[in-house]
């Protein structure tokens, strides 16, 4: 069977799971595990035979009921561990020698929906990229002293990524890696970075040095803990990794449950915006986001994002007249960090439209994971339904519970500003 196709079906099962509210949470009877069981295909491992976050016997009860033909492998795609296109008995001992947790060569999929093989466990490794970084930190990589080298581009927050700090840089570019650099730190298992061909374009010499490239799609909100688990199994800190599905899943639940409680006619209507004058299509993540809490986003294309350059004027056509225009922008995590110059920077790309005259502008700071991003749109675009410091109470859960750094110099949520208004910088509507 031809792994792309494979791998585009499991994925669909992962991505219907997490944008069409088809969570199957039951309790779980098995003490060996957390407290709920999700069979949506999230972990994305070849092996994971009955789709739930686990690795375990219960893989082996499908696997054998695949051999002997009272349940499909057209039903249950990552049955087949060595992806050879049957199910057998190499498949079965492929599985036991993985919930002995041996190790081995196995298959995931990655960022591009690929089968790939990666040598588990994952013990030293490289990121490339910001949102990498994140997803390390969320599952405990850092911590754990399995994050040996990282790019140290400007840009990136020494605040919030203070745990970087002393891992040695093998980059000034958030998109690169060098190869000196990378194997002059030695025994390198993995580099981890981002699915888009723009990151670690010299891909092939650290493939060819032996060392894996494991791409994954961490900007994709709603891919975010199909990712947290499956990295947190090839880096054997499950136990983390599986927290992180928890609060995931909660928070989403608690939005999902809310925005459904929300008549047509009382939709807040938006747009969002990332980067500087782009604003996010119906494929975009930031535009799930706004409607999956409830808000009705007047986008009307399907690209992921559309320029708004100076002179433009289709922004200002009276259909895109929003109650709120959020712009999705990272910047640092420090209390004591001056904002104002670049608010009004940013303010001033759309400042021509009635939204951002009327003073419905605001910024959200992208450095937060999806999940949280999600907790604050909800907070801005219907704060008597979520309650105006929902973003907030999140945030703090997340920091206290999976960014450690911060969390050991007790961090408090409320001392910064992660959503940023007219009114923090006293300008008045027009």
């Amino acid at each position: 069977m031809n792994s792309k196709v494979v791998a585009l079906t499991i994925v669909a099962v992962i991505c219907i799971a997490g944008v069409g509210g088809g969570l199957i949470l039951l309790m779980n009877d098995d003490d060996s595990n957390s407290g709920y069981y999700d069979t949506s295909g999230r972990l994305a491992i070849m092996g994971n035979a009955n789709n739930d976050d686990y690795i375990d016997d219960r893989d082996l009860t499908v696997i054998d009921a695949i051999i002997d033909g009272t349940e499909t492998l057209a039903d249950h795609p990552m049955a087949d561990a060595n992806n050879d296109g049957t199910v057998d008995s190499k498949d079965r001992s492929i599985v036991e020698r993985m919930i002995n947790r041996e190790a081995m060569d196995i298959l995931y999929i990655d960022g591009n929906d690929n089968i790939k093989s990666v040598g588990y466990p994952i013990n030293r490794a490289v990121v490339v990229g910001t949102n990498a970084a994140l997803t390390m930190q969320a599952i405990g990589a850092v911590t754990a002293g399995k994050i040996v080298g990282a790019t140290g581009e400007s840009s990136k927050d020494t605040y919030l990524f203070s745990d970087f700090n002393d891992i040695t840089k093998v980059s000034t570019s958030v998109l690169k890696a060098d190869y000196d650099a990378v194997t002059n730190i030695g025994n390198v298992d993995a580099i981890i970075t981002m699915s888009s061909s723009s990151y670690l374009k010299n891909e092939s010499t650290f493939t060819g040095a032996g060392i894996d490239v494991v791409r994954i799609s961490s900007s994709d909100g709603l891919k975010a803990v199909s990712i947290a688990l499956t990295m947190g199994y090839l880096f054997g800190l499950e136990e983390r990794s599986q927290r992180y599905a928890e609060f995931c899943d909660k928070v989403l639940s608690f939005v999902k449950d809310k925005a459904a409680g929300i008549s047509d006619e009382d939709k807040t209507t938006c747009l969002t915006a990332t980067m500087t004058i782009y604003v996010s299509g119906s494929s975009s993540d930031y535009y799930s986001i706004s409607t999956l809490c409830g808000g009705n986003n007047l986008a009307d294309w399907s690209e992921v994002t559309k320029k708004f350059e100076s002179g433009d004027e289709w922004l200002l056509e009276d259909k895109y007249n929003a109650d709120k225009f959020i712009h999705y922008h990272q910047y640092s995590y420090n209390p004591d960090a001056s904002l104002e110059e670049m608010y009004k920077e940013y303010r001033g790309y759309f400042a021509d439209t009635q939204t951002v005259k009327d003073g419905g502008y605001c910024i959200i700071n992208s450095y937060m994971p999806a999940i949280v991003r999600l907790a604050y749109t909800a907070s801005v675009l219907f704060p008597d339904v979520y309650g105006t410091e929902y973003g907030n109470e999140v945030h703090q859960e997340y920091i206290d519970n999976f960014v450690d750094n911060l969390h050991s110099i007790n961090y408090d949520v409320t001392k910064a500003k992660f959503v940023l208004t007219d009114s923090d910088f006293g300008i008045a509507s027009s």
